[in-house]
């Protein structure tokens, strides 16, 4: 059983973890931070907030390593790597670094790299989920040397967690894709709900959203996306500029509008239509594959 568990940086994830740690029976929780609000010498609220999670300060990164047999690394993106190679240098063999920030797929392999060197295990981990709906039960999608490993260890303590091989960048990426859409559709549904609030149609705007979807699944829709794209996208081109410049028309900024009338205009450029016309896709794969090749072929002409 893991005794020892120290987290650099201590925002909400890893607030929700320590909590879960403690109600399982971990004997020790250590915090670390060294971030523009959080930093030693602590302030007295945030200290506070520690102790109620069931955990103690430290002052300095060494002393969070050290006395750790798993680390979680939870900071802000944009010192992530640096964090990590840091963290690298400090550890032994048979400790644990678990990555949970939003970082690139490079950034992941290249502190995996160095915690290699050192003997030590890591676990390219990524929340697939908001910690805010599911406490410490949030998904955690993940890979590295050290993901089999974290699942056998942490999943008895009431983690959810899914490995997805030995290789640091793969649970990464696809979460880097899956922020694609759900943060898409986050920007998407805030600036057509802001819209339809200057436009008074506030109500039957969400409902005309949030209906078609509540009628089928979202495995569907998307396939239906997919495979309906190489056939209308030039159309819906026309469409949505249309919608953008409605948008105008009342006052909002089209900038999500005006992006989804450039990537459909640039998968009708790739020309495969015709290839479908007679024949409709199978499966999504007939058209990514078609896309794939055509973009390849681009790329290889110029």
């Amino acid at each position: 059983m893991t005794k020892s568990v120290g987290f650099i940086g201590f925002g909400e994830a890893a607030e929700a973890f320590a909590t879960a740690l403690r109600d399982a029976g971990v004997s020790q929780i250590l915090v670390y931070c060294d971030g523009r609000t959080n930093r030693p010498p602590y302030r007295r609220d945030f200290t506070d907030r520690v102790i109620a999670s069931g955990a103690t300060t430290v002052n300095s990164l060494r002393e969070v390593v050290e006395e750790s047999d798993v680390i979680f690394s939870a900071v802000i993106v944009a010192t992530a790597t640096e964090v990590g190679a840091q963290i690298a240098e400090l550890l032994r063999p048979g400790q644990l670094l678990v990555d949970i920030n939003a970082s690139t797929p490079g950034s992941k392999k290249t502190i995996a790299e160095a915690v290699a060197n050192g003997g030590a295990q890591f676990v390219d981990a990524n929340l697939m989920g908001a910690v805010s709906i599911y406490g410490h039960a949030v998904q955690l999608y993940c890979s590295g040397s050290g993901a089999a490993r974290f699942k056998a260890d942490f999943e008895p303590l009431g983690f959810t967690v899914e490995a997805a091989g030995e290789h640091a960048g793969t649970a990464a990426t696809v979460k880097m894709l899956r922020s694609v859409v759900t943060k898409g559709m986050e920007a998407l549904i805030v600036e057509a709900m802001t819209a339809a609030y200057r436009a008074n149609v506030t109500e039957e705007a969400f409902e005309g959203i949030v209906g078609p979807m509540d009628a089928t699944s979202y495995r569907d829709f998307a396939i239906m996306c997919l495979k309906t794209d190489v056939l209308h996208a030039e159309r819906r081109a026309v469409e949505m500029q249309g919608v953008a410049d409605g948008l105008q028309e009342i006052g909002i900024e089209p900038t999500m509008a005006n992006a989804t009338v450039r990537r459909l205009t640039a998968s009708a450029a790739l020309g495969v239509r015709t290839h479908f016309v007679a024949q409709p896709p199978v499966t999504y794969h007939d058209v990514l594959r078609a896309y794939d090749t055509a973009q390849s072929s681009s790329a290889t002409q110029s």
